[in-house]
């Protein structure tokens, strides 16, 4: 049986690290796509290179396939998936 989606369902976009884009670049990218601090923007990087990824926006499902798309036109790793509950 196929589990069927919730309208309130949230999904997470995912950053991982690909060991080639430099990190400045992806601080960058994070600040201007999701109005992050470069702080924040740091943290999320670096815990992308720390653990291979990093969750980088929670909201609705077509929202996050938006941010995946906007960050792999940035050249980016990034893929969608259900938000734990």
């Amino acid at each position: 049986m196929s589990e069927v989606e919730q309208p309130s369902d949230t999904w997470s976009t995912v950053l991982w690290d690909d060991e080639v884009t430099l990190q400045p670049y992806v601080v960058h990218v994070l600040m201007h796509r999701f109005g992050l601090t470069r702080e924040r923007a740091l943290e999320l990087m670096e815990l992308a290179q720390r653990d291979g990824r990093a969750v980088v926006a929670h909201g609705a499902r077509e929202e996050q396939e938006m941010h995946v798309a906007g960050l792999h036109g940035d050249g980016l790793l990034a893929t969608l998936e259900r938000a734990a509950s």
